[in-house]
C-alpha cells in the first residue's frame, strides 16, 4: 500500500516466497536443531568408519561441529533454504489437508485454521527439513570420505605402501584341524588390516605326539637329542617354535601339562574354539544295511554297544581309528571303547586293537586319506565295505567334500554309495579343542600377548568347523577328562601283543649311494617308531653286508625295550654303508644259529638287492623252514624298488612293507602289523 513504511528487520514480516526475514528466535532455533542434526550424523558417521580412531576425540568433535554449522547454514538460510521450501509444499499440502467445512456448499468463507493445524504445520515442516537435513549431512561425510577411501584404495593397487614388519606368531593342532584353522586365522588377519597391511602373521603347523609334544615344550621346543648327527652345531626343533596349541580337547591338555618336565613352557588352557564328536563312518551302501540291524530308535540315539554288535558281530566289519599312541582323536576312541569292554562280559581283546588292523595310520588324516586309497583301488567298493572307521564328524564331512591336508591323496569329492555316512551315539566321546597359549620362560612379551588375545577372542566368536557344523553334541556325550586319557593309554599298552623281533639292517654300499643316502633317511625315521614301542616289547639290531666274499652279520644293540630305545636308535645313526649285498638265507642261518636265540621274528631293512644274491638251489623259504629260531620274516623295502624283488610271501615270511616318500610310517605300520600277528 503507498505510503506504507517498510517494517523493521526482525519483525516477522515475510519476503516474496513467505520465508521470514531477518533473523528471528525462530530461525535461530530452526539454524540450532538443523546443526545439531548435521553435527550428530557428522560424529556417527566418523565413529562407523573409526575415523575418530585416526583423527582423535578433539578433533573428530571440532570437525562434526564445524560440518553440522555450514549444514545448517545451507539448509535454512539464503537461496538453497528457499528452493528446499518449495520442494516441501507438496509435503506442507498433505499435512495441512483440511476437511471441508460443513457449511461450504452455502458458500460461506472457510474457517480459519485451528491453532492444533497450525502446530501440525509446522512441525510437519520441521520433520521434513530435518529428514533431508540428515540425507544432506550423510552425504557431506561420505562423498569427502569415499573419496578418500577410493584413493587410498587405488594408491595402493598402483603402489602397494610399505607395511611394518608383522608379529609373527605360530599355532599348532593335530592333522586333521590344520585347514579349518588356517581358513579362520586367514580371515581374523584379513579383519584385522590396517591400510592394507596385516599387523599379524600367523602360521599353522602339525602338533607332535602327546609324548613328543610334552618333551618339546619340557625343554624350550627341543627335539630327543637322540636326533643330533655328531657333527651338527645346532639342537634340532620340532619346526617353528609354537605360541598357541589347539588341543583335540581338554584332557589332552592337561595329559600333555602333566608329562612335562619342571622349568619348561607354561600351559594356559583358555577357552574351547571348536565342539566335535567321535562318530562311527563307512560308505553309504554299507550304512543302509547296518541301520537295518539296529533297534528302532532315533539317530544318535543308539548305545555303543549296540552299533558295535551290529557293526563287528553281526556284520563282521573291520574298525579301524588313528593309533592311539600317536593321535589324541585315536586314544578318545579307544577310551571309549574300554568302557564298552567294561561293561560287558566278553575280554578287552575282543574290542581293542584287533579292529584298528584294518587300516593302521598315525592320524585322522592318514587314516582317511588310507581309507580313499584303499576304496579307488582294485576291488576298491568291496573292500571298502568291510571296513569303517571312528573320526570327529568334521573329519568325515572334509572327506566327502575332498579335503585332504596332504597332497598324495586321491583328488576330488566323495559322491553316491562312496560318500561316508555317520552313525553317532552317547558312548562316543564329545571333543571340546580349547585354546592353550604357551608361555616360554623368560620371554614375556604383551605385544605377543595382545595378539594371541585377540586371536583367541576371534576363534572363540568364530568356532572351527562352523557354530554347530558338527552338529548338537548326543545327550550323555562326554568329554575324556585328563584321568580317563591316563587310564586308556596304560590299559592300551598293556593289552597290545609284545612285539619280540630281531632287526636286521642291510649296510651294504648301495645303502648309502647317493643322492640321498637310504641309511640316512632311516636315522631321520628310526626316532618315530619310538612312541609305538611298549614297555614290554624286546628289540635287537644287527647289521650285515658281503665283505671279502663273506656274509658279515654283526650285533649292533643287544635287547632294549621302550626305555632303552634311544640307545637302539643311536646304533642306527652309526651305522655306515661297505661292502655289497649279502644272501639274506646267509643271514638268516647266521642269526639262526646264535648261541640261545629264542623263537622271534626278523625283520630285515634292505633296499632289495639282497633278493638277487641268493645261492644257486638257495631260497629263502627253504632257509626259513631250516631255521627253527627264526618264527616269522618282515622285509622293510626302502628306496624306488620296493617289494618287486621280494620273492612271494608264504609260510614263515609274513609281509614286505614298502616305505614309499613316508618312512616314518612305514615303520609304525611294521610294527602295528607284527602285533596283529603276534595276536595270531
Amino acid at each position: 500500500m503507498a505510503g506504507s513504511s517498510p517494517s523493521p528487520p526482525g519483525d516477522g514480516s515475510r519476503g516474496p516466497d513467505g520465508d521470514p526475514s531477518g533473523l528471528t528466535p525462530a530461525k535461530l532455533r530452526e539454524v540450532a536443531v538443523t546443526a545439531l542434526i548435521g553435527g550428530g550424523v557428522t560424529a556417527l558417521f566418523t565413529v562407523l568408519v573409526e575415523g575418530v580412531r585416526a583423527l582423535g576425540t578433539g578433533l573428530t568433535l571440532l570437525t562434526s561441529a564445524v560440518v553440522g554449522l555450514a549444514v545448517a547454514v545451507l539448509l535454512t538460510l539464503g537461496h538453497f533454504s528457499r528452493f528446499l521450501r518449495r520442494l516441501l509444499e507438496p509435503v506442507k499440502r498433505i499435512v495441512t489437508r483440511r476437511r471441508a467445512p460443513a457449511a461450504a456448499g452455502t458458500g460461506g468463507p472457510d474457517r480459519p485454521p485451528s491453532r492444533r493445524r497450525q502446530r501440525l504445520e509446522r512441525a510437519g515442516l520441521k520433520l521434513s527439513a530435518g529428514y533431508v537435513g540428515v540425507l544432506f549431512g550423510a552425504a557431506v561425510v561420505m562423498v569427502p570420505w569415499g573419496a578418500v577411501q577410493g584413493g587410498v584404495w587405488l594408491s595402493h593397487r598402483i603402489r602397494p605402501p610399505d607395511c611394518e614388519r608383522p608379529l609373527e606368531l605360530r599355532v599348532v593342532t593335530a592333522p586333521e584341524n590344520v585347514l579349518a584353522l588356517r581358513e579362520s586365522i586367514a580371515l581374523f588377519i584379513r579383519s584385522r588390516l590396517v591400510d592394507g597391511c596385516a599387523p599379524y602373521a600367523i602360521s599353522v603347523g602339525v602338533a607332535p605326539s602327546i609324548g613328543e609334544l610334552a618333551y618339546a615344550l619340557g625343554d624350550n621346543w627341543y627335539r630327543d637329542d637322540v636326533r643330533q648327527e655328531g657333527g651338527e652345531p645346532f639342537r634340532r626343533l620340532y619346526g617353528p617354535r609354537a605360541d598357541a596349541w589347539i588341543a583335540t580337547s581338554t584332557g589332552e591338555a592337561g595329559l600333555v601339562s602333566d608329562e612335562m618336565k619342571a622349568g619348561g613352557a607354561t600351559l594356559r588352557i583358555g577357552p574351547t574354539v571348536a565342539s566335535d564328536r567321535l562318530v562311527i563312518g563307512m560308505i553309504s551302501g554299507r550304512a543302509e544295511d547296518i541301520r537295518e540291524r539296529l533297534p528302532l530308535e532315533r539317530p544318535g540315539s543308539h548305545s555303543l554297544r549296540d552299533l558295535w554288535t551290529a557293526i563287528r558281530s553281526d556284520s563282521g566289519m573291520s574298525v579301524s581309528y588313528p593309533q592311539p599312541e600317536l593321535s589324541t582323536a585315536g586314544l578318545a576312541a579307544v577310551s571309549d571303547l574300554l568302557l564298552l569292554d567294561d561293561a560287558a562280559d566278553d575280554t578287552a581283546d575282543d574290542v581293542v586293537d584287533r579292529e584298528q588292523r584294518g587300516i593302521v595310520a598315525e592320524s585322522v588324516s592318514s587314516l582317511l586319506c588310507q581309507f580313499k586309497t584303499v576304496t579307488q583301488g582294485a576291488g576298491g567298493e568291496n573292500l571298502a565295505r568291510s571296513l569303517a572307521v571312528v573320526v570327529p564328524f568334521h573329519s568325515l564331512t572334509d572327506y566327502n567334500n575332498g579335503r585332504f591336508n596332504d597332497p598324495r591323496c586321491p583328488e576330488g569329492a566323495s559322491s553316491g554309495r562312496n560318500k561316508l555316512r555317520e552313525f553317532s551315539s552317547p558312548g562316543l566321546s564329545r571333543l571340546d579343542y580349547p585354546f592353550v597359549t604357551i608361555d616360554w620362560p623368560n620371554e614375556r612379551s604383551e605385544e605377543r600377548a595382545a595378539g594371541l588375545g585377540l586371536l583367541r577372542g576371534w576363534l572363540t566368536a568364530h568356532p572351527l568347523f562352523g557354530d554347530g557344523a558338527a552338529g548338537k553334541p548326543e545327550t550323555g556325550a562326554a568329554v575324556r577328562g585328563l584321568k580317563d586319557l591316563r587310564d586308556a593309554q596304560s590299559e592300551f599298552f598293556d593289552l597290545l601283543p609284545r612285539v619280540d623281533a630281531e632287526i636286521a639292517l642291510d649296510v651294504s654300499g648301495s645303502m648309502a649311494a647317493p643322492p640321498r643316502s637310504l641309511l640316512v633317511r632311516l636315522r631321520e625315521a628310526f626316532p618315530d617308531v619310538k612312541p609305538v614301542i611298549t614297555p614290554r616289547d624286546d628289540l635287537t639290531l644287527s647289521s650285515f653286508s658281503r665283505i671279502g666274499g663273506k656274509t658279515r652279520v654283526r650285533e649292533l644293540q643287544p635287547s632294549v625295550s621302550r626305555e632303552e630305545f634311544d640307545e637302539l636308535t643311536k646304533s642306527v645313526i652309526g651305522a655306515t654303508g661297505r661292502g655289497s649285498d649279502a644272501p639274506v638265507s646267509d643271514m638268516i642261518m647266521n642269526l639262526n644259529g646264535r648261541a640261545g636265540s629264542p623263537g622271534r621274528a626278523l625283520v630285515v631293512m634292505t633296499d632289495g638287492g639282497v633278493f638277487d644274491n641268493e645261492r644257486r638251489g638257495e631260497s629263502i623259504g627253504r632257509t626259513l623252514a631250516r631255521a627253527p629260531h627264526v618264527t616269522d620274516l618282515y622285509v622293510l623295502a626302502l628306496g624306488d624298488n620296493g617289494c618287486d624283488r621280494s620273492p612271494p610271501r608264504r609260510g614263515k615270511y609274513r609281509a614286505c612293507v614298502e616305505t614309499g616318500p613316508d618312512m616314518q610310517q612305514a615303520l609304525r605300520h611294521l610294527i602295528s602289523s607284527m602285533r596283529g600277528k603276534a595276536r595270531r
